[in-house]
């Protein structure tokens, strides 16, 4: 067992060469994402009241390419716990102020509706890159709400390797590596958050998950598709065990 937190890996990808790979469609890209990343858990549509005290939003950013569109944002914990679960509503708007999203859908993925974890006093990009927009997407408007549970307990330590970056902004840009469990037990689900940046703005972003992820003595592999181009940018993966007692509602 490890200390809490969940840190992040900075991996400079300046110089990367770009394997093109075949077209996938926007529906294709969802279904296999959602296969990916597991079965509907949320039965309910996400309903926030009040705001969290605890939690303040950063940035947003709207990321959007032949692909589809994603949201990366930025959350602060100001209080003295470890959070998790923490709900976060996101409405995503067209040129004119319409709503063309929003993550209040009933049967949403739970990781979709509620940051994984957040330690004390730090920062954590979370992603959404199943934003299936009915209009085209210009902005988006964030809400963190209260509900996050305290977390005192450790995360299972878990290795992500550097990412191999292929593909392109049109057919699709992913990211592979290995992970491996250290932790001696079986982990329910990995989530895999990748953010790139240049210059300080995030021009892509994309998520995977592994589930279950064995205590094997082997790496297993991971993926990670991007909305946006990650060439030539910064790229930091963070990554999210969800252990028993340690799940998103």
């Amino acid at each position: 067992m490890t200390p809490r937190t969940p840190l992040p890996l900075a991996i400079a990808l300046a110089g990367v060469a770009l394997v093109v790979t075949g077209c996938e469609s926007t529906q294709d890209k969802s279904a296999r994402i959602a296969a990916e990343l597991g079965p509907v858990k949320q039965e309910e549509g996400l309903k926030i009241g009040k705001r969290s005290k605890d939690v303040e939003v950063v940035s947003g950013t709207l990321l959007t390419d032949p692909n589809g569109s994603a949201v990366v944002v930025r959350l602060r914990n100001r209080s003295k716990e470890d959070l998790v679960g923490v709900p976060i509503a996101i409405d995503v708007l067209d040129a004119k102020g319409k709503s063309v999203y929003r993550n209040d859908i009933p049967g949403i993925e739970p990781a979709l509706a509620a940051v994984p974890f957040i330690e004390a006093g730090g920062e954590v990009d979370w992603v959404h890159d199943q934003v299936l927009a009915t209009g085209k997407p210009a902005e988006v408007e964030v809400r963190v709400g209260e509900g996050g549970r305290p977390f005192s307990g450790e995360l299972p330590e878990v290795s992500v390797s550097k990412a191999k970056v292929e593909g392109d902004p049109y057919s699709g840009v992913l990211a592979g590596g290995n992970v491996e469990n250290r932790s001696g037990e079986d982990l329910d689900r990995l989530l895999l958050y990748a953010v790139a940046t240049k210059g300080g703005k995030v021009v892509a972003a994309g998520r995977g998950a592994i589930e279950p992820l064995k205590d094997k003595p082997k790496p297993v592999p991971y993926n990670i598709y991007f909305i946006g181009d990650p060439s030539g940018a910064d790229l930091k993966i963070a990554q999210f065990p969800i252990i028993p007692g340690f799940e998103l509602e």
